[in-house]
Formats: C-alpha cells, sequence, structure tokens
C-alpha cells in the first residue's frame, strides 16, 4: 500500500472532525423548521418533530431536546439546564435562571 493513501485518509478524517456542526443530522427528519425572533434581538431557528427538537442558532451550540409528552396545554421540549414551551407563534426558553421569550418569523 502506498504511504500517500494512509496519510490522506487521515487527513480526510482529521477534516471531517474538525467541521463544526450546521444543522441536525438527516437521521433524526424534523418535520418542521421554524425561525423566531428573541427579546434580546437573536434569531433562532427550531426543528422539530414529535419525539425531539433543536436549537440552533448563531451564537452557540445546537441544543437536542427530547418532547415531554406529560404536558398537554403547549408542546414542551426538556434538555440539560433547558426547558422549551411552545404555543401557537411563541416560544419560550427556560434556562433555569432566566427566561427568554420568542416570536415566530416563518415557518416550513
Amino acid at each position: 500500500m502506498p504511504k500517500s493513501l494512509p496519510v490522506a485518509f487521515v487527513a480526510l478524517l482529521s477534516g471531517l472532525c474538525l467541521q463544526p456542526l450546521q444543522a441536525a443530522p438527516w437521521w433524526e427528519d424534523y418535520g418542521s423548521r421554524e425561525n423566531y425572533l428573541c427579546s434580546n434581538s437573536s434569531v433562532l431557528r427550531l426543528r422539530r418533530n414529535k419525539h425531539q427538537a433543536t436549537i440552533e442558532n448563531l451564537s452557540g451550540p445546537i441544543r437536542t431536546l427530547f418532547r415531554d409528552a406529560r404536558v398537554t396545554a403547549a408542546e414542551r421540549y426538556k434538555g440539560a439546564n433547558l426547558i422549551v414551551e411552545l404555543r401557537n407563534d411563541e416560544l419560550e426558553l427556560d434556562y433555569g435562571w432566566a427566561t427568554l421569550k420568542c416570536k415566530r418569523l416563518w415557518q416550513s
């Protein structure tokens, strides 16, 4: 085996590992995408299905949340140190120490 092939393979793998994640993995199959404008003037994207959701924004990491099926008045998703509650066009992010309210900009 030529020496350049393993070097190229390692370079390829290291390049893939250094790429930042820009969106949820394809296998999570989120049926809904929504952008929200929050009270602190940031815009975030919520991708969701009936079991889980991800929150993506420009200033922070992607967060994966799981649906709390016990709540029926709204859609509630929970993750590490974050609760997201969705009611109509309003989204509320509860960090435990602060709450951020957002309004839907568009949905697809």
